[in-house]
């Protein structure tokens, strides 16, 4: 074992003397030829920033924080691939503008409401942009964005449905008119002005949207088209399309009178059709009116006449009815709230609304079932993403040309741009807004955001704050100037050298922005503002070190008592220099990568591209210290051999000063070449001459030589460490809210302080795979049923079957008269393609992709004839998942138990039927990551 030990200690020592050698030889080497390595590195570090021609930044969340080689990377293209990416979204909030206490904030909710509509009326009756493309200018608005049901031919309008092929609306008119008449005799009322005009159609339907309004008949009040409006029409006890569904339950008779109609059309225009097809254009009309009779919002309770406690109980009674209702997908629940003119919160089109998504600050009674105070409002809707094939489809028929990617997204982003200019000067109480100080509004507070909002914090992260970064490098030249000026003897002052370090460090930071780009490596938030400083910090350590090494050499009587035939070649001091704090710079630099390039493996992008930017960068800040700093550092050595003042002191002093001090120096020694130690210690005493080293060496070194200041230092620091990793472990908080992180005072840092504490309830999705979904109806119904009824944040309403593609259609078999789930499987698509071209199939075409079942090549799944190759390949349900708000252990608790459910039940069908997806299992995985990966490094600890 002692041969061993002396063995490993001889090679050690070997070492260390090959490095001290090989570092010193390099420093004779600068000493003598400067010009080389200098040239050598202006050269490197000039050409690898040439790579900044290719520099890119990274602004997307999900591709910041997505985790790689995960199981959401998958999810995520599979996602994009088929509905384009998570909708964008835009939220507008209200809430007291006086209150910052959540105890505190509880709202008038009449006028809250009122302030809302006054809000967002504007946006959808006053905005619009302007495209022109191929020489034709079109006009876009709010309903050109959001997602909703495109409407289809058959119920646009106009005259001629021979040429229209807009059969049902053209009948709708017909029958409608016809039932009025009839009905005016029963109800006795008169029909004169009453009824449909002709051409009578659809020309476009509202958003799908989120508002507490919905609830109410003013939900109505705006982006509601008059077409829809017109059934709406009263005339007597009820409107136009309630006598048209009422009359034709009990009597054929207009039924009868249609179907003669139809048959003159067609006669009158020779075209030979047969009885089963009238019979079924007038089996199609009736049933559109059916589902039009379950729009709209006729049948509710204005609360413009109602109280604060009205409101409140209005809304209480409507999540009663949600809880006990029938959730048999084939019953459609709007029907009971129209016959008794139920408390119902709805949407437009007859579905549960997720009223309490809309709620903020809620509180409830010890029961859990009636709320007692609501603290803000919420309203929002989805714009399609710029890349679901709905909306490139969409805007491909609007303009007879096809947008590129580019051109969509700058479509989105320029309207979102025009809503936040028309959003913020309420935001901010302008004058004449409603909102002002002592206006109408002026005590409510509206926030809001649009989805570039995200984009565009990250977008502005993403700038390199040259303005900072000038600032740091202008204080720390302060520092260096006063760390190494001697106005007592300016030859011996190395400002200059040390802000020259500066400067190296500075274009080896852009070298590594340089070679980065080049390797690909996005900027982004982190990178932009993280590296130069740290970069910065690293660099100047290393100036440091080598200056004050070097000046301690320049003044060291002993080394300068030594001579030799060239005394103007500092050989011996960057000898020396280079050889004691060469290895140093170099180790360190190791340690540097080996700390990045560990932490690059973590699998988050945003983190490993800054490990990487961070690595690359060191490694050519320590290229530039060894081959143009340390040149430049003989350059200095240089000066002072030739009794030249600092340059920087040349405006207080003479550039030459009048004699060399020799006085401290001791008589000639003759030593030949570099036939001295360099490891001699005698040669490393001397301490430099700046005010910061005499006042160490002075006052603190002296401290150490005490035992009890010994034992006092560990104590401290000891207590600091327990402290610190206390603190660091278990009162340190998962997660940054986006208030955190945005700019003080911007409308996205009050949009989320707003949003973070207030409103719990996000929305997430459950996605069906490429399964083949007639055989498997039970399966996936019965993952509906045990995330409605076995996750801990499923909502109150909307159901999860009810809101899905599958309860929608089974809404349409039971009206075509089959049972659900849809048996047997070969009858699925021949009814899911009639569906998808009714007014009840519509609602559901953001939700679904279709695919050619043979060559996987994507469908439209509006069609208006069967087509046996076509397959749904995907779709999703939206789950407006309460209790959650920004804080990471709710999302955390989400993400696990909704999937364990969905995993559990792919496990146990033996088959992919889906997964969960959204934002918490996009970003808040990553936090779980981090959080295990370092756990694990901290395991492997020594």
């Amino acid at each position: 074992m002692a041969k061993a030990m002396e063995r490993a200690r001889g090679i050690l020592g070997a070492y260390h003397s090959a490095m001290n050698e090989l570092f010193a030889s390099y420093g004779s080497f600068v000493a003598r030829y400067p010009f080389v390595p200098l040239i050598l590195g202006v050269i490197l570090l000039g050409g690898l920033s040439i790579g900044l021609v290719h520099v890119k930044k990274e602004t997307d969340l999900e591709k910041l924080w997505v985790e790689q080689n995960s199981r959401v990377v998958k999810e995520r293209q599979f996602f994009n691939e088929r509905f384009g990416g998570t909708p964008r979204v835009e939220a507008v909030t209200i809430t007291s503008a006086n209150s910052t206490d959540l105890q505190d904030d509880k709202l008038d909710l009449k006028l809250s409401m009122d302030a809302m509509q006054a809000a967002i009326k504007p946006l959808f009756n006053e905005l619009k942009i302007n495209l022109t493309t191929d020489g034709t200018t079109y006009e876009l608005r709010e309903n050109d964005f959001c997602e909703r049901p495109l409407v289809p031919q058959s119920m646009k309008p106009g005259n001629n449905p021979l040429v229209e092929h807009n059969y049902i609306s053209w009948g709708i008119v017909r029958l409608a008119n016809c039932s009025v008449k009839a009905a005016s005799t029963l109800f006795s009322f008169n029909p004169a002005g009453v009824g449909l005009p002709d051409g009578w159609g659809i020309e476009w339907l509202p958003c799908i949207k989120l508002s507490l309004a919905d609830c109410f008949k003013e939900g109505g009040d705006y982006d509601y088209p008059l077409a829809l409006q017109q059934l709406e029409q009263a005339a007597g006890r009820y409107s136009i399309i309630d006598y048209t569904v009422y009359y034709n339950q009990f009597s054929n008779f207009c039924q009868i009178e249609l179907a003669k109609t139809f048959s003159a059309l067609f006669q009158g225009n020779r075209v030979d059709v047969t009885s089963d097809f009238i019979g079924q254009l007038v089996a199609g009309t009736v049933g559109s009116a059916q589902i039009l009779f379950s729009w709209g919002y006729r049948w509710r309770t204005s609360y413009a006449n109602m109280t604060n406690s009205q409101i409140l109980g209005h809304i209480n009674a409507a999540l009663q009815i949600a809880r006990t209702a029938d959730r048999n997908p084939t019953n459609a629940p709007i029907e009971s709230c129209i016959l008794n003119k139920a408390p119902c919160c709805m949407t437009w089109f007859g579905l549960h609304s997720p009223v309490l998504t809309a709620l903020g600050s809620v509180e409830w009674d010890a029961a859990g079932t009636n709320i007692t105070k609501i603290g803000g409002l919420r309203w929002a809707l989805n714009n399609f993403h710029q890349q679901h094939p709905v909306w490139k489809t969409y805007l491909q028929e609007k303009f007879n040309t096809t947008l590129d990617d580019s051109q969509r997204n700058d479509l989105t982003t320029s309207w979102e741009s025009l809503m936040i200019n028309k959003l913020d000067p309420l935001r901010q109480h302008k004058p004449n807004t409603g909102f002002g100080t002592s206006e109408q509004y002026g005590d409510l507070q509206l926030e809001f955001s649009m989805w570039r909002s995200s984009d565009d914090v990250i977008a502005d992260a993403n700038k390199t704050p040259i303005w900072q970064i000038i600032c740091s490098v202008v204080f720390v030249s302060i520092y260096c100037f006063f760390a190494f000026v001697n106005f007592g003897d300016p030859v011996h002052s190395h400002t200059w050298v040390a802000m020259t370090g500066l400067s190296v460090v500075t274009f080896a930071i852009v070298a590594g922005f340089g070679l980065t780009s080049a390797f690909g490596i996005k900027i982004t938030p982190l990178a932009g503002s993280v590296v130069p400083f740290l970069a910065l910090g690293l660099g100047v350590d290393d100036v440091f070190v080598l200056v004050n090494i070097l000046r301690n050499y320049l003044e060291d009587p002993k080394l300068q008592g030594i001579s030799s035939q060239d005394s103007g070649v500092p050989e011996r001091e960057m000898r020396l220099t280079v050889a004691l704090a060469g290895p140093s710079v170099v180790l360190t630099t190791f340690s540097v990568l080996a700390s990045f390039f560990i932490s690059s493996l973590n699998p988050i992008p945003v983190v490993r591209w800054f490990c990487w930017q961070m690595g690359i960068t060191a490694t050519l800040h320590t290229c530039g210290m060894l081959l143009i700093f340390i040149p430049i550092m003989s350059f200095d050595a240089r000066r002072v051999k030739a009794n030249i003042n600092d340059p920087n002191l040349w405006a207080f002093c003479r550039i030459r000063s009048k004699s060399p001090n020799t006085d401290s120096l001791p008589s000639k020694t003759q030593i030949a070449g570099d036939d001295f130690p360099v490891d001699d210690p005698s040669l490393q005493e001397h301490v430099g001459s700046s005010p910061i080293s005499k006042a160490v060496a002075k006052y603190y070194a002296p401290l150490f030589e005490s035992n009890v200041f010994k034992i006092f230092t560990v104590i401290l620091f000891a207590g600091l460490l327990a402290s610190m990793t206390y603190l660091g472990f278990g009162k340190v908080q998962r997660g940054l809210k986006l208030s955190d992180i945005t700019l003080k005072g911007s409308y996205q840092n009050t949009y989320a302080i707003v949003t973070e504490d207030r409103f719990l309830s996000y929305e997430i999705y459950y996605v069906t795979t490429r399964v083949d979904l007639p055989n498997n109806q039970d399966q996936i119904l019965q993952v509906y049923d045990r995330l409605q009824y076995n996750l801990t944040q499923a909502p109150i309403q909307p159901w999860i079957l009810e809101s899905s593609v599958l309860g929608n259609l089974y809404l349409y078999a039971n009206a075509s008269g089959e049972a659900y789930p849809i048996q047997p499987a070969a009858k699925f698509y021949p009814l899911e393609q009639a569906w998808s071209s009714s007014l009840l199939g519509i609602l559901s075409l953001p939700d679904m992709y279709c695919e050619n079942k043979v060559t996987k090549a994507p469908m439209s799944c509006f069609v208006s004839s069967f087509d046996p190759n076509l397959t749904i390949g995907a779709t999703k349900v939206s789950i407006f998942a309460d209790h959650l708000g920004a804080e990471t252990d709710p999302n955390l608790a989400l993400l696990r138990e909704s999937r364990k459910i969905s995993d559990n039940s792919n496990s146990q069908f033996g088959e992919d039927l889906g997964f969960m997806y959204g934002y918490p299992y996009l970003c808040f995985r990553a936090i779980t990551c981090i959080a295990v990966t370092t756990f694990t490094w901290l395991l492997d600890l020594p």
